[in-house]
């Protein structure tokens, strides 16, 4: 991390080399890149929600404007990683993404996340800003209230077994019927679920200069979860542009009105930076 912080500083973040090499044809396990595109007008790397991971994101390449490559991110311990320990620090968590994207960003970059991916997406931004690093176009954040805003909800560390899966299906219903009905999955979700809502639960919210990022913020009209007062809060994080949109549906509203928040992305994004 140490180099990627120096060369970050001294040549911009595409100066920096990780480990795994820069920017060239082999694999990386935290990018996935369904339709790679040689010289994307911009990239948008997609965070998901608690538990969840690429698959999320698989048709968004689809509806997408052809110049703009989505880059679904693939957190430890889900899908093609579900061997791999998944990661319960989200300081621990953010530094690695840091190292994991780096050699995707020569051209402008997008973050967006989703709920718990929301959480993970602006302190990433934040760990950019901290390092001096290049920054993303736009901060899109769903689904989750601003990370000054106090949890309501109670921990749900001690649960156990049956009463900590009927409490995340009772506060975000974001366990799908067909693996609540295969105890093999479901077995295999609840370990980076935990993981998840630890980083959730966990959360301390440090006070620091506003991001000078155009933040975009998305909520869902029926989202028992997340109230509006709670999204329009996020607008103390910026110096930039903000720009809080209401779409039609519940806590998974990105997954019901899927074609509506693309567009609403396209339209922030632009063909052009948005004036500050």
């Amino acid at each position: 991390m140490k180099g990627a912080i120096t060369a970050g500083r001294s040549r911009g973040w595409y100066g920096y080399c990780s480990n795994a090499g820069c920017m060239d044809d082999r694999p990386n396990p935290w990018i996935i890149r369904r339709k790679p595109i040689a010289s994307p007008r911009l990239r948008l790397f997609c965070f998901p929600y608690a538990g969840a991971g690429s698959l999320v994101f698989h048709l968004w390449p689809d509806e997408m404007d052809a110049d703009i490559e989505v880059c679904a991110v693939q957190l430890p311990g889900r899908e093609n990683r579900l061997r791999e320990p998944p990661v319960g620090d989200l300081s621990r968590l953010t530094r690695q993404l840091v190292d994991a994207l780096a050699p995707y960003s020569r051209e402008e970059f997008a973050l967006f996340g989703h709920s718990f991916g929301a959480l993970v997406a602006f302190e990433l931004t934040r760990e950019l800003h901290r390092c001096g690093l290049r920054l993303p176009r736009a901060l899109f954040v769903s689904g989750r209230e601003s990370p000054s805003s106090t949890n309501p909800y109670p921990p749900m560390g001690g649960l156990e077994g049956r009463a900590f899966v009927d409490e995340v299906v009772r506060r975000y219903g974001a366990i799908p019927r067909a693996i609540l009905d295969e105890p093999a999955l479901l077995e295999l979700l609840i370990p980076t679920l935990r993981a998840d809502l630890s980083i959730i639960e966990g959360y301390t919210y440090r006070r620091a200069d506003p991001l000078p990022v155009p933040l975009c913020v998305f909520g869902g009209t029926e989202d028992r979860a997340v109230r509006r007062v709670e999204l329009e809060a996020w607008r103390r994080e910026t110096r930039s542009s903000f720009a809080l949109k209401m779409f039609p549906g519940g806590h998974f509203f990105i997954n019901e009105v899927r074609s509506q928040v693309l567009r609403a992305m396209e339209l922030e994004l632009g063909p052009e930076p948005r004036p500050k």
